[in-house]
């Protein structure tokens, strides 16, 4: 699910070379940049020797990480340090190639290989082209022209600008294939009207059209269209931090100034990776809003109307809408004190075997396991005792929201719960 744990391990190479290796852990994606590139700038505050970002359990990083990753670098190097990659996945790899960027980035691809790779020379003296500073050679390339263009052969693209210009022309003439479909739809409203005529494998709305925010909630919480892969590309100086009031979120976004290859790469990636979700997914929608109230009620609604069309009986219904109600309390009161500025972030994810809801605060977390022990081993909760007990966190909230799933669980440290139920 879109969501990110950073660890940091620092050590010494050799008798003096400091290294902070940072392991990350998940989605580099629209809704974890902000919180990856904020480490990146703690740690650069440090003054600390070389850093090695290790991308072993990174299930996908959008450009816009990407780009992260190369300004922190450009600092690095302006210090007489070093940044290094670790243990890419071939999808990484492949985008890397894509943007000419595994030509400037060392990517290594074990801890010994990073080891041999600092020790060869000081920093700015060290060559790619050395044996250490290789992962193993590849016996071909990461994904023939020839196998892709096969496989997205008949694939459809919608543009959703406010005119035909130079640039849609440019994004018409890289993602055309001979077979595919490529329409750029000027309104908002025309999109939503000619979607399941055109039934698109990926979507790119430039931000500033009108109703652009009503598109994306539209398409999102709509069982089968929210799977569509949606790219959206911000103006200059546009501040994503005020959208996270409340907002329905895109699959990845830009922001200009962006380089069109990136956009490129970032296009091809989702319309690999979409094939597979559609297959194996029902609706999924992202979800975030700021700790208030009325943002608590709406994203509840919000819920109860996505469950409703999941498939659950009604009675299923009311028992994830009671168990999420529970897990939003617990984040807004126990993880966040209320605080208004900070952010819960809400995934909904349906299969054709369950459903599943997936809340994350931004507290430190809590030492979870006693209590799901204690919950299971606990007999019946009496109805009068739940309405006493919501959001008691320990006592009788997470009692009650293992009642109300099949499965509960919490990941990381704690801060992230969810919620699955499956269908009839």
């Amino acid at each position: 699910m879109p969501q990110l744990k950073i660890q940091i391990r620092r050590s010494t190479v050799g008798e003096s070379l400091p290294v902070a290796w940072v392991t990350l852990d998940g989605f580099l994606d629209a809704s974890t940049v902000l919180s990856f590139d904020h480490t990146l700038q703690l740690l650069h505050g440090e003054g600390r020797g070389d850093v090695v970002l290790d991308f072993a359990d990174v299930l996908y990083a959008n450009s816009s990480a990407i780009g992260a990753i190369l300004n922190y670098r450009n600092l690095l190097l302006q210090e007489g340090r070093e940044l290094l990659l670790l243990r890419l996945s071939p999808q990484m790899r492949t985008t890397l190639d894509l943007l000419g960027l595994s030509a400037v980035l060392p990517c290594l691809a074990s801890e010994q290989a990073v080891v041999d790779y600092l020790s060869s020379a000081p920093a700015g003296q060290r060559s790619l082209g050395a044996p250490a500073a290789r992962p193993a050679p590849r016996a071909a390339a990461p994904a023939p022209a020839p196998a892709r263009d096969a496989e997205a052969g008949e694939r459809r693209v919608m543009l959703i600008a406010p005119e035909e210009n130079r640039f849609t022309d440019i994004l018409k003439m890289r993602l055309l294939t001979p077979r595919g479909v490529f329409r750029i739809v000027t309104s908002c409203s025309e999109a939503l009207h000619h979607f399941d005529e055109m039934d698109p494998d990926l979507i790119i709305l430039e931000d500033p059209m009108q109703g652009s925010e009503d598109f994306l909630w539209a398409v999102k919480t709509e069982k089968g269209k929210s799977v569509v892969p949606v790219i959206k590309l911000y103006w200059t100086g546009t501040d994503i931090e005020t959208r996270r009031e409340f907002k329905i979120w895109e699959d990845d976004f830009l922001v200009e100034p962006f380089e069109v290859m990136e956009l490129f790469a970032l296009s091809e990636a989702e319309l690999r990776r979409f094939p597979q979700d559609r297959k194996a997914l029902v609706h999924l929608a992202h979800l975030e809003f700021r700790t208030r109230k009325g943002n608590l009620e709406r994203a509840g609604e919000l819920a109860a109307s996505l469950l409703g069309k999941s498939g659950l009986t009604a009675e299923g219904v009311a028992a994830m809408s009671t168990a999420l109600a529970e897990a939003l309390e617990n984040a807004a009161r126990h993880a966040h004190d209320y605080a208004p500025e900070r952010c819960i972030d809400v995934v909904f994810l349906l299969d054709r075997e369950k459903v599943s809801l997936t809340v994350t605060d931004e507290g430190a977390g809590f030492d979870f396991r006693p209590h799901l022990e204690r919950a299971a081993r606990q007999q019946p909760i009496a109805p009068e005792r739940l309405q006493q007990s919501r959001g008691s966190l320990g006592r009788l909230g997470i009692p009650l929201m293992a009642r109300c799933v099949d499965q509960l669980e919490y990941l990381g440290s704690g801060n992230s719960v969810r919620l699955t139920k499956r269908l009839g």
